[in-house]
């Protein structure tokens, strides 16, 4: 899962990095403005990721592992006792971390599909503005004042329906950044928690189990 949010992460911010050829001042403005909004996309989104990211994964599988820890620690107390369940400590685990493998398998095939998603969008920006550029630098390299007229009146053409696509890829980001991404997420902390939980409620019964072996064995 970790790779698809590094993923996420290096689309949204990669249009902030492409900054279009030169063009006419008012359309160049316009690209500008195109630009800064995919930067502050991508920053926030990156954001939201990494702190999703910890609370998603890292969470359950610490509480696991405290949970864990807690019951190694009654192990010099009581050797026999832990030993008895480590076996049920092994299952339990085993059982947990298939489900927390299967949580990510499904937020990883969702999570392709966004990528996808953003990352045509992405290129549809980078690419679009790059050809715009260049077809405007074209224009400019005729000697001939009808050539370079043609070609302009071709130039705003192409710049026209480039502004209409990008804020179609824009507005394809913003839906995946708002509410895609967080639908995804919201649906894999649900299922990596409901997981972590049933595991730390299992463990401690078998806590509960070596406590009755350790009384049992003071009587």
């Amino acid at each position: 899962m970790k790779y698809i949010i590094v993923c996420l992460c290096l689309c949204l911010a990669s249009v902030g990095h492409a900054q279009p050829v030169s063009v006419p001042a008012p359309l160049d403005a316009q690209l500008l403005t195109i630009v800064d909004e995919m930067t502050q996309i991508g920053e926030n989104a990156a954001k939201a990721l990494a702190h999703q990211y910890e609370e998603i994964v890292v969470e359950p599988h610490e509480q696991l592992d405290q949970a864990v820890e807690e019951l190694e620690a009654r192990r010099p107390e009581s050797p026999e006792c832990v030993a008895e369940q480590d076996e049920q400590i092994g299952s339990v685990l085993d059982a947990a971390h298939q489900e927390l493998h299967e949580c990510g398998v499904s937020a990883a095939h969702d999570s392709a599909e966004i990528v996808s998603d953003v990352n045509e969008a992405t290129q549809q920006l980078v690419y679009g503005s790059y050809a715009l550029g260049r077809t405007y630098n074209k224009c400019q390299s005729y000697k001939n004042v009808v050539l370079r007229q043609s070609c302009m009146a071709k130039f705003y053409v192409q710049g026209t329906v480039f502004l209409v696509n990008a804020r179609s890829s824009i507005k394809t980001i913003q839906q995946s950044t708002n509410e895609r991404i967080p639908a995804v997420f919201s649906e894999s902390n649900s299922c990596t928690h409901v997981a972590s939980d049933k595991a730390v409620a299992a463990l401690d019964v078998v806590g509960a189990d070596i406590d009755a072996c350790i009384a049992k064995a003071r009587r």
